[in-house]
């Protein structure tokens, strides 16, 4: 045989391969599902951007095991956009005292921190969040302060931002203290240390 019918009858094989691969071959595998309460410093030390998964994945075989707390490793292009989904994004935070902190932001179109939600991780790892929102309690600032081991004073004022190039948005600010809207409207938050 010469070599131009070897290679026919090479490429013809691989084609008929491809075309009869098995259809599992083209289906997405079930990516890393974490719910909001769970999540660690270490999975933004391995993905900074993460996605509420249950609406932007609602055609995806493993939909029915997430729920609007459900979160998921972006895969897709950076920066991502706060119009598109909601995202958590890696941040550094930096204390009054000079300490630095590591933890997340949801990015915003806006400059409000009920939208922003900044959440910093304590050395021990533990989640601090410093949005209240309509039922402040002194507990959970208490339960702050233990996490964190500092004072009011060596804490705020906090500067968060997200890491470079990760999203588009407002993902920055700072923090005067524990934010709330005690009595339930729309209107502006209160701050209390």
């Amino acid at each position: 045989m010469n070599i131009r019918v070897i290679t026919v009858f090479g490429l013809a094989a691989i084609l008929f391969a491809a075309c009869n691969a098995s259809p599992r071959s083209t289906v997405k595998s079930k990516p890393e599902l974490r719910q909001f309460s769970t999540l660690k410093p270490d999975d933004f030390a391995r993905h900074p951007v993460w996605v509420q998964c249950h609406i932007i994945d609602r055609d995806e075989p493993w939909h029915a095991e997430t729920d609007e707390e459900t979160f998921r490793p972006w895969t897709g292009l950076l920066p991502v956009d706060p119009d598109h989904a909601m995202f958590l994004v890696r941040a550094t935070f930096n204390l009054a005292d000079g300490t630095t902190l590591t933890g997340f932001v949801t990015p915003s179109t806006t400059q409000d921190l009920g939208n922003l939600q900044p959440q910093l991780f304590s050395e021990s790892g533990q989640r601090v969040s410093f949005w209240l929102g309509r039922f402040p309690r002194a507990e959970d600032r208490n339960a702050a302060y233990r996490a964190v081991g500092k004072t009011a004073a060596q804490i705020f004022p906090i500067r968060f931002a997200a890491n470079d190039q990760l999203c588009r948005g407002v993902a920055s600010g700072t923090l005067e203290g524990f934010s709330s809207i005690p009595d339930g409207s729309n209107g502006k938050a209160t701050v209390d240390k």
